[in-house]
């Protein structure tokens, strides 16, 4: 599934950045955990906003997906129901 990738990805990519920035700013006052739980907070607010188009597009390819499945089994129970 590629737009889950791609999603997982960038998600990923402003993880690290955002880590990166509080590291430059304040590695001398606070350690690696806390700042990556800082950045853990970050990325989940500017993801919401940041990566809208990709959690659409990612949303979109999911409820294909789940139709095409719904699809398969409601002609795979009418086809039971024939028998």
């Amino acid at each position: 599934m590629k737009e889950f990738a791609i999603y997982t990805g960038l998600r990923l990519v402003l993880f690290l950045v955002s880590f990166g920035i509080l590291w430059v700013a304040f590695h001398t006052w606070l350690s690696a955990w806390p700042l990556a739980l800082l950045a853990l907070f970050i990325t989940a607010i500017l993801s919401l906003f940041v990566l809208r188009s990709a959690r659409d597009r990612l949303a979109a390819k999911i409820d294909e997906r789940a139709g095409r499945i719904a699809s398969r089994m409601e002609a795979a129970r009418a086809a039971e129901d024939e028998d």
